[in-house]
């Protein structure tokens, strides 16, 4: 049985200029390896709940523990957790091996574990197995969605994260891109055996991609199961809706899309 890598337990939030409630007392435990999907409308709470585990926000209850040490009140840095945004996040003024290397380097000038040479090599080497060596030398401007977000990934991995955190990264993209980054992150999943906790409102995605999927509705989780047990055994209305039902519909458009070649 696998480890608890990432406990969540208890988490809440609101905002001050918002009464409404953010999240309310979210716990789940991630396993390690596990590639978790947290499925829910836009201000269900996934998002919030995502940038609490990054450290980007603080939470008002609750705590975090990352292999049972508690990283509630840890900066950002300190949390040894990867975050490929939906934006891609990329220096315009540098190259993608600057940007793979950059903070790679960073860190490792730091701690005196690897040399310049060595964090090129390691980012060139990323960069193969993600299909873009060739654009090493090319500016963030002359690349695709598809391939700036394999560059946003490969920044991730060459820092060797315990947990990668992706926050919605493909809903830009269109269904053939989209299709192509899945496959890339599951085999990165497969090769590394990286735990990722993957932010989205796609049911057909989080489907396609995760060992277990968390529904959120309204701040709270509504079911967490796999997805055979979510589409045999929904927890409620709001799930046989939101998430069975609007799945098929997914797949029908998905199909459609790709018979004519969108």
């Amino acid at each position: 049985m696998s480890n608890c890598k990432l406990s969540i337990q208890g988490i809440s939030k609101q905002y001050k200029n918002n009464k409404a409630v953010a999240l309310d007392c979210v716990s789940v435990d991630v396993m390690e390896g596990e590639f978790l999907s947290i499925l829910g409308p836009s201000g269900c709470g996934k998002t919030t709940l995502l940038r609490i585990i990054a450290g980007l926000l603080p939470p008002d209850g609750g705590k975090l523990l990352l292999d049972g040490q508690d990283i509630t009140s840890a900066p950002a840095a300190k949390r040894s957790l990867g975050v490929v945004f939906q934006n891609y996040a990329l220096f315009e003024n540098m190259t993608v091996l600057e940007n793979v290397t950059y903070a790679a380097w960073l860190k490792a000038k730091k701690e005196k574990s690897a040399t310049k040479e060595q964090v090129k090599a390691r980012a060139m080497e990323l960069l193969g197995e993600l299909g873009i060596a060739d654009y090493a030398k090319k500016y963030p401007a002359s690349l695709s969605g598809g391939q700036m977000q394999r560059v946003a990934i490969a920044r991730t991995l060459i820092l060797n994260p315990d947990i990668m955190l992706f926050d919605e990264p493909a809903s830009a993209l269109d269904v053939a891109t989209r299709l192509q980054l899945r496959t890339v992150i599951k085999e990165i999943q497969r090769k590394f055996g990286t735990t990722m906790i993957y932010i989205t409102h796609d049911q057909e995605e989080a489907f396609a991609m995760s060992d277990r999927i968390m529904v959120m509705e309204n701040a709270r989780i509504s079911q967490i199961g796999t997805p055979a047990e979510i589409v045999g055994a929904p927890a409620n209305d709001y799930v046989r809706s939101f998430v069975v039902e609007n799945l098929q519909a997914k797949i029908n458009s998905l199909n459609k899309a790709l018979e004519s070649g969108v």
